[in-house]
Parts: C-alpha cells; structure tokens; sequence
C-alpha cells in the first residue's frame, strides 16, 4: 500500500514536475509570508493615505491617493530630525565600535594555548549570566562620567558578550589554522595576521554580525531611558517612536504643527503609521546589501567536523 502510494507520488513528480506536497507547502508558505507582510504594507498605505480617506475608515489595500502630509508634520517637529541623526550615527559609531573590539577579543581568546585565554574566557562568559544590576550599573556609569551623555548608549555595549561567544567559535572552529601558520612564516605577526588574513576571509560573519548590532543600536532606547532621559537632544528615534504611541503630550505637539502646515488636524493614527515607517525604512534599506550573508549566519559558531 505504501509502494503504491509512493510510486502515485512519484508519477505526478514525473508528469507534472510537482505533487500535492509541494501545493501544500507552497499554500503554507504563501499564506504565511502574507500574513508577515500585510501589516507592513496596511502601515505604509495608512501614512500615504489623504486625510479625507484616511477617515473613512476600512480595509484599505491600495493607497486611496498618494500624500505625504504625515511624514512632513512629523519632519516640521525639530525633534524628529534631531533624533534621527542621533539614532544614525549611534548606530554606525557604535555597530563598528562592537565589531571591531568583540571580533579582536573573540579572536584573540580564541587562542586557547596562550595562558591565561581560558580564564578570560571564563570572565566574559560568567558576566553573560550574572550581571550587577541597574543601580550598580548607573553608579558605575556615573563614576566614569557617562551618565548622561551621548557616549552612555554607545561604549557599555562595545563588547557584546552573546557575539562574542559566536565569533570565538568561529575563530576557533571556520578559520584555517594552515592560512596563519603561513602568515606566520612570512613575517606576519599576530596583529598583522589578524587584518591581513582573518578579517578577509572572516567578512562573511562579520557582515552578518554587523547587521545584528546594527538593528540593536538602531532599536534601542533602554539607555537613553535609564542614563539619559533629561536631555531632550540626545533622544534616539526608537524614543520618539515610543513617545508617538504612548505620550499624548508628544501626539499633540506633532498635530498643532501639522495643522500650522495643512490647515487640517490630522488623525494620530496616520502620523504614528508615519513614524513607524520612517524607524522601518533604514534598517529595510541595509538588508538587501547584506541578504547574501543570511545564509552564513544562519550557521555562526557551529563547529564543523
């Protein structure tokens, strides 16, 4: 019986290049990608969407015509564009920050027959699961001069211990041993080996890395919140997001000034679909340049035989 059924199977997959499996996974797929998708494109719709159509209300799976009067109120508050280049910058300043002191940390741990390495190891390990708690930690901060400043949300997370672990992983189990020893041979030293050799042949997890702290920085509000929170100019985008769905007090600012520019009060909903858009579309930009990447890092760290 199950002969039976397995040679149907493999007459259709003959005929007809696919089977019922192949529908069924398809459909799944299909199904599944538009239920991740939709809310994206309702947002997108939503902040494009005329005030006069915005408020009729409905499905709307098209653009009931095309107006860009939400993106320019939010972008009149001279906040918006403050904490915009806020959030740009800490997160280009702190993503090469973190990868360049976690990749040379990870790698030179990774050096486990040089004293001293394992203990390391155990040091920065230990601290991934067990932490002082946020009063030592902002007494700690204010101790350094961080607190409050724009520093505060970039240099604590330079070392990031789960990357870490990943890369030394990496280090220790991806990268010919045979391509240092030659290195080595040459003339190289260990500095020299590491930029010279590692690094290239290592761009792959790098990148891949890249992109995880990249969206970390780009995300995070946490240590403006808890270190900063009294300056106003050092607010991240994430804050301003934060402060659009939950502060009505930020919601009406951002209207009265809309209304200066359109003569109309526009629906908080549209300006919050707005600004959602405008968090998503930097991250969405620095995706396609680094799809190729995915693949690999779906694999970091593992060890291969």
């Amino acid at each position: 019986m199950a002969s039976d059924k397995y040679l149907t199977r493999k007459r259709m997959l003959q005929k007809f290049h696919f089977n019922f499996y192949d529908i069924f996974v398809l459909l799944f797929v299909g199904l599944f990608a538009l239920l991740c998708i939709y809310p994206m494109w309702y947002v997108l719709v939503a902040s494009v969407t005329p005030y006069s159509e915005f408020v009729k209300g409905g499905v709307m799976l098209w653009p009931r015509g095309i107006d860009f009067q939400y993106y320019q109120a939010i972008f009149s508050t001279r906040s918006f564009l403050n904490s915009m280049w806020i959030s740009v910058s800490k997160t280009v300043i702190g993503t090469l920050l973190s990868v360049m002191i976690t990749s040379s940390m990870a790698y030179g741990v990774s050096k486990t027959h040089i004293k001293g390495m394992k203990t390391i190891n155990a040091l920065v390990v230990f601290n991934l699961f067990f932490a002082g708690g946020l009063i030592p930690q902002y007494m700690l901060y204010k101790d350094l001069g961080l607190l409050r400043s724009y520093w505060v949300m970039i240099i604590p997370g330079a070392l990031n211990i789960t990357y870490f672990i990943i890369m030394r992983n990496y280090y220790s189990y991806s990268v010919p041993k045979a391509l240092e020893e030659a290195a080595m041979l040459d003339g190289c030293n260990e500095v020299r080996t590491y930029f010279r050799i590692v690094i290239p042949i290592s761009s792959s997890m790098l990148a891949a890395i890249a992109l995880f702290i990249a969206v970390l920085h780009w995300n995070d509000y946490y240590n403006y919140m808890m270190f900063i929170a009294n300056k106003p100019e050092l607010q991240p985008f994430a804050w301003i997001l934060r402060r659009m769905l939950v502060d009505q007090t930020m919601m009406n600012q951002v209207r009265k000034g809309a209304m200066s520019l359109t003569n109309t009060l526009p629906p908080p909903m549209a300006l919050r679909m707005a600004t959602i858009i405008c968090a998503m579309v930097p991250i969405l930009c620095v995706y396609p340049f680094l799809q190729k990447y995915f693949t690999s890092g779906i694999t970091l760290g593992a060890v291969k035989e």
